[in-house]
């Protein structure tokens, strides 16, 4: 067949020059593609199309699909992946200038304000370069610009195990600032077929006393906060929501088999954004405000999204998001009208 080596693909492509627009915006494209050719192969042709559209030759990163590739990849397995339908966006939005051209220089010098040239050597500094994408990559700067990235945390432990395990007083120090430091980081594998830091990163925090104390503030608004009714006596009409909250296989399946039953049943399935993304369940203990803003901003999704009930995967998850709702709205400032379920009971109203 002439055309089985060629695939067709759907691309909605983010714009933006910080000298002459005021907001971002996106242009759709469709390409029939060789499989052998790359996203990079896929920049150049938006390119020719529109002149306005703007990526780097140099240290190329940014997002299909919310994943951080680097352009290498290939298109055929990209679509195996991750669908036809390619969203193509820079590696961090806010931070860029023109298109999928970022402006990076908080990246090393985040390196330097963090490990003072006592501390770390060139090695030290060619490792955190090969880095380049895991820091773009970190989920926590969509809550806070000021983070020091996930790339610093994982240098940080090469470092501490491999070669300065003198410093490890001093190098745990440096990356525990109490805003912007490890307290911060909830760490999720956002980049595609990439290498997963958590168990490096959890054992950092382990080296680490992270337990928040309760501020008085949260303390005193505990006593004031309203007590939500998550009780339901059917599902029928009802727009119901489901929340895997992590990204591994078996949690794709559930959520695969889960959202069929809703479709099947007598409510109504609502799909939103955030279904898969952590949301402030592992720095409770240790960053309690933006844990209530992760938590907020995931509830709000599915909320904005047309959901009144929420399905929770897991008993935990359930417990948390019960246990976290009203702080939440104080701190996003608006009433999270949402029914939280488990699974089980789910399946007892089905």
């Amino acid at each position: 067949m002439p055309f089985e080596n060629q695939l067709d693909i759907n691309v909605r492509a983010f714009f933006f020059n910080a000298k002459t627009d005021y907001l971002p915006y996106y242009k759709n494209f469709s390409f029939t593609m060789q499989k052998e050719t790359t996203l990079k192969d896929v920049l150049k042709l938006i390119k020719e199309k529109n002149s306005n559209f703007s990526y780097p030759e140099k240290d190329l990163v940014f997002r299909v699909n919310e994943l951080i590739v680097t352009g290498e990849e290939k298109v055929a397995e990209v679509v195996q992946d991750l669908g036809t339908e390619l969203l193509i966006e820079p590696a961090l939005k806010y931070r860029s200038n023109n298109g999928l051209i970022l402006n990076d220089h908080d990246f090393i010098h985040n390196f330097r304000q963090i490990f003072k040239r006592h501390m770390e050597s060139k090695e030290d500094l060619i490792n955190y370069v090969k880095c380049y994408p895991l820091h773009y990559a970190s989920e926590t700067f969509n809550y806070n610009h000021e983070y020091i990235g996930d790339a610093i945390l994982v240098l940080a432990h090469k470092m501490i195990t491999e070669g300065c395990s003198d410093c490890k007083d001093e190098i745990l120090k440096a990356i525990n600032d109490p805003f912007n430091g490890i307290r911060c980081c909830e760490y999720e594998n956002n980049i595609y077929k990439g290498e997963d830091y958590g168990e490096k990163i959890a054992e950092l925090k382990e080296m680490i006393n992270l337990k928040e104390k309760e501020s008085l503030i949260d303390k005193l608004s505990a006593k004031t906060l309203r007590t939500l009714d998550h009780s339901l006596e059917s599902i029928e009409g009802r727009n119901i929501a489901f929340y895997a909250g992590d990204k591994n296989l078996n949690s794709k399946e559930l959520k695969k088999k889960i959202e069929r039953e809703i479709a099947q049943s007598s409510a109504n399935l609502i799909k939103f954004e955030m279904s898969n993304k952590l949301a402030g369940q592992t720095i409770i203990d240790s960053h309690r405000e933006l844990a209530h803003q992760k938590a907020g901003t995931v509830l709000l999704n599915a909320l904005d999204n047309g959901a009144d009930t929420l399905i929770c995967s897991k008993d935990s998850d359930l417990d948390f998001f019960k246990n976290v709702i009203s702080r939440c709205e104080r701190v996003m400032g608006r009433e999270i009208e949402l029914k939280l379920i488990s699974l089980g009971e789910f399946e007892d109203l089905k």
